[in-house]
């Protein structure tokens, strides 16, 4: 799981556990592995590429295939992780349980344990997550082990037993952010509970550390917010506002900041400090709260301070800006009840599946679009809309799955007609081929070698064309001139070269023989061969056209399977555009409430300065 970005700390205690964890922790657990199924390879392509429903997709085809015979833990546990990070905690359950059972390699069986414990933790069963992590034997990967604390360390929060937490977060030597943000909840937890000391002890920490990043520089700006709130809370001003002041003038946290340091002035009746703070902040976007509060705060250190007119104008200037706020979040307010910015949200978007810490990158343009910070800052809402935006995304691939059926049935009955067309020529050619005549004729030619070698017969096994030298030779003895005087000369040369061939042959035998042996031999392995394609061809004769009508079948079969797929998604998406924008309304409605108290309370305010104002010139002496 990645740790939680700067832009969405304001969930922080209430960690979620992306997919992304599983890929890091899977990367360091599986380095130097060697694939040796294809099919695991092909699943790890797609999940090294971050496309991890593919990868998902193709671990499960794989194992219903039996196709994952030399990775079966490995694919196991990732299909587990993968299900996950997806929230089937049922399904990702039962497989690392299965693993458990299973599996003897012991780092398996302690990544299984660690995430059968995460599987227990989300579910709420404590004392049973408890014992799947102490079930632990050993060193996890560096991303598995720093979870593993930070979550030990949330289940004692979440039992109350705040010591053991402690000393976890004191015993630990990792990952130096992922003990920060252990330390910011466990800070935050202990000053809800009224341990004011304690809990700033573990914040004041957190917000004095050193911070090489802007994550971190986040956190630790939260830190200090949450502690300098506190001391406020516990009316202790003077601890607060340094703790304030070291949040930056412009990061993410700095109105509240900003907001708080003003209050502290402002209980130490510094009224012209805290107007720095609060006038600075009243040029900020008036959508954030604090910058909200800052419109009414000017105005009441001004009426403390004695300057009546300054008041009533800033009073005015307030009621002026939360009336024109108004009337935009009744416009936004209406297009949320009618669903058009759910649509508007994902105009802009790809179709990619299955990236669990994909964030929205833009908001759509529009005066509206700047309601929506705070209903996206919504940890329900972000995580239901990454779950909408992968029901969209899901919907488009089974409706391209739709257009390639067209596909394949063009692809079946291509075959079928290319099947029908070469059918009469490929039996045609297999008649020809008399496999127990070519036995027949290997069977003879080896019993001529063996009655060539019984009698060392060096003419059966010389070449073609020796043969018919020898065959020449012999039948110059027949020419009626072979006789006569004359041809004395040409016998004598008759007699050398039936010699020297002879000779040649015989040297040559020994060779030869062998060489035709090993022709017969391979003779043999060709005929099996060629015996063994004339059955497969046989066979697939035989079975093709059921083949090919069983892909009809099955491309057939799809169709409506695609169709009720569609149907439920089409239901599942409809209630998820229904819960996201009840969620947007409820949002914008809290919003307009806030922005509505606040106009009253300026029109208020303003009304009782001119009362105060009216009643002090009825009463000054006439002149």
């Amino acid at each position: 799981m990645l740790r939680p970005s700067a832009n969405c700390l304001c969930v922080i205690t209430a960690l979620t556990f992306g997919i992304t964890g599983v890929s890091a922790a899977y990367a360091d657990a599986q380095d130097g592995l060697v694939v040796r199924d294809p099919h695991f390879g092909s699943a790890l392509f797609y999940f090294y590429q971050q496309d991890h429903f593919a990868a998902l997709t193709r671990l499960v085809t794989a194992r219903e295939q039996q196709r994952l015979e030399q990775h079966v833990a490995e694919a196991e546990l990732l299909q587990g992780g993968l299900l996950l990070s997806w929230g089937q905690h049922e399904e990702a359950g039962g497989i690392f349980e299965r693993l458990l059972a299973s599996a003897a390699d012991r780092p398996v069986r302690d990544r299984a344990w660690f995430y059968l414990a995460k599987v227990r933790y989300q579910r709420g069963h404590l004392e049973s997550a408890e014992d799947a992590f102490e079930s632990i034997s050993g060193t996890l990967p560096p991303e598995l082990e720093a979870e593993r604390h930070n979550l030990l360390a949330r289940l004692y929060m979440d039992q109350g037993r705040f010591d053991s937490a402690v000393a976890i977060l004191n015993q630990w030597q990792g990952d130096d952010a992922w003990s920060a943000y252990a330390r910011y909840n466990l800070g935050v937890a202990l000053v809800r509970r009224d341990s004011l000391e304690s809990g700033a002890s573990l914040l004041n920490r957190v917000g004095t550390m050193r911070a090489p990043d802007e994550e971190l520089r986040s956190l630790r700006d939260k830190a200090n917010l949450a502690l300098g709130f506190a001391y406020l809370q516990a009316q202790r001003e003077s601890q607060a506002k340094p703790v304030l002041q070291r949040v930056r003038l412009h990061g993410p946290f700095s109105n509240k900041a900003l907001l708080g340091a003003g209050w502290a002035d402002s209980a130490d009746q510094h009224y012209e400090r805290a107007l720095a703070s609060w006038l600075e902040l009243s040029r900020r976007d008036l959508l954030d709260s604090a910058v909200q509060e800052s419109l009414l705060a000017i105005p009441y250190a001004y009426a403390r301070l004695g300057a009546t007119a300054q008041a009533a104008e800033h009073y005015s200037y307030a009621l002026a800006a939360f009336s024109t706020e108004l009337d935009r979040l009744d416009t936004t307010l209406g297009a949320a009840r009618s669903g058009e910015l759910l649509a508007s949200l994902l105009v802009r978007d790809t179709d990619f599946m299955g990236s669990w810490y994909w964030e929205l990158d833009e908001l759509p343009p529009g005066e509206s679009s700047r309601y929506l910070y705070f209903a996206i800052a919504d940890h329900r809402f972000h995580e239901g809309l990454k779950s909408y935006r992968d029901l969209l995304a899901l919907s488009g691939h089974l409706e391209e799955w739709r257009e390639k059926l067209d596909i394949y049935r063009h692809m079946v009955s291509t075959r079928e007609q290319a099947y029908a067309q070469r059918l009469p020529y490929a039996e045609a050619r297999m008649a020809e081929l008399d496999v127990p005549a070519m036995e027949r004729r290997q069977y003879d030619l080896r019993k001529r070698l063996q009655a060539a070698d019984t009698r060392r017969d060096i003419l059966e096994v010389a070449p073609m064309a020796e043969q018919a030298q020898w065959q020449r030779l012999l039948d110059l003895e027949h020419s009626p001139a072979w006789s006569s005087p004359d041809s004395a000369a040409l016998r004598e040369k008759q007699r050398v070269l039936k010699g020297a061939l002879l000779w040649h042959m015989d040297r040559e035998y020994k060779l030869r023989r062998w060489q035709h042996e090993r022709a017969i031999s391979n003779l043999d392995a060709e005929l099996q061969q060629l015996a063994d394609q004339l059955e497969r061809m046989d066979g697939a004769i035989a079975t093709v056209g059921d083949t090919v009508v069983g892909f009809a079948v099955r491309i057939d079969r799809l169709e409506p399977a695609i169709d009720l797929l569609q149907r439920r998604l089409a239901n599942t998406m409809q209630q998820y555009s229904a819960y996201l924008n009840g969620l947007a309304v409820a949002e914008l409605q809290d919003q307009r409430e806030r922005m509505a108290s606040y106009r009253a309370q300026a029109r208020f305010s303003l009304a009782t300065i001119y009362d105060r104002m009216a009643a002090h010139t009825s009463q000054a002496p006439a002149r």
